[in-house]
């Protein structure tokens, strides 16, 4: 990926910052869009080499904003992380509409703002959570937003032709986004996936970067919705 331009959204924390680090590693270079300044920051130090923009993806102006400094680029990866977890009798409408506006509206103005900048032979990689593709109780908000990216991005793959877009679907992954459970609950959860998932452990970051990175380089998929899950939906 020597000399190519990539633009990871969400690139602060977890799987975005594995593909922000592993595509850097590559050769790229490396643009990293995060809310948090501070962790922007702490990316800087353990990252060498990228530069850094706060956006917020749930706010148009802020994304427009963004873009507006960036003139071109090859790979534009979006992985904003968002959960509405609880009973569909007990979720809060304003958790509802912050998972979709950061995992829907938020890829999609992403997408929108970066689109026409995006080279001929580049792509876009679209991040989801398994929660879109295998029932789980008390997930029905989250299952709605992830599902949505996977026809999103099959269907940006036809209107945004020859650019490709690909959809990622990462299974349990140990992220930040598991971070508001209490310790011994989170131990628990990944232990039990574990034991029910083929390859015997939940996911890491670098594992989801991984097939990112194999998506940015290979010309010949497009539309494609990859699971990196260990057999999870299985």
């Amino acid at each position: 990926m020597s000399g190519a331009r990539v633009v990871v959204i969400g690139g602060s924390s977890g799987i975005g910052k594995a593909v922000a680090r592993q595509a850097s590693a590559a050769g790229a270079q490396v643009v990293v869009g995060s809310r948090s300044q501070d962790k922007l920051e702490q990316t800087v130090k353990e990252i060498d080499g990228i530069t850094t923009g706060v956006v917020d993806v749930t706010d148009e102006e802020s994304v427009r904003a963004f873009f507006a400094d960036i003139d071109s680029l090859d790979h534009l990866v979006v992985c904003p992380g968002d959960m509405a977890v609880g009973s569909v009798y007990d979720v809060s409408l304003d958790a509802v509409r912050a998972a979709l506006d950061t995992k829907i509206v938020g890829q999609l103005l992403s997408v929108r703002h970066a689109g026409k900048k995006i080279s001929g032979e580049g792509s876009i990689v679209l991040i989801a959570g398994a929660a879109g593709f295998k029932s789980y109780a008390d997930m029905s908000a989250t299952a709605a937003a992830n599902a949505g990216i996977g026809g999103m991005g099959r269907s940006l793959a036809v209107e945004l032709a020859p650019v490709r877009v690909n959809v990622v679907v990462g299974g349990l992954i140990d992220t930040p986004l598991w971070s508001f459970l209490p310790d011994d609950a989170r131990a628990g959860l990944f232990e039990q996936t574990a034991q029910g998932t083929p390859v015997g452990r939940v996911g890491q970051p670098d594992d989801v970067a991984a097939s990112v990175l194999h998506l940015l380089q290979n010309t010949f998929v497009t539309g494609a919705v990859l699971h990196v899950d260990g057999g999870g939906t299985l």
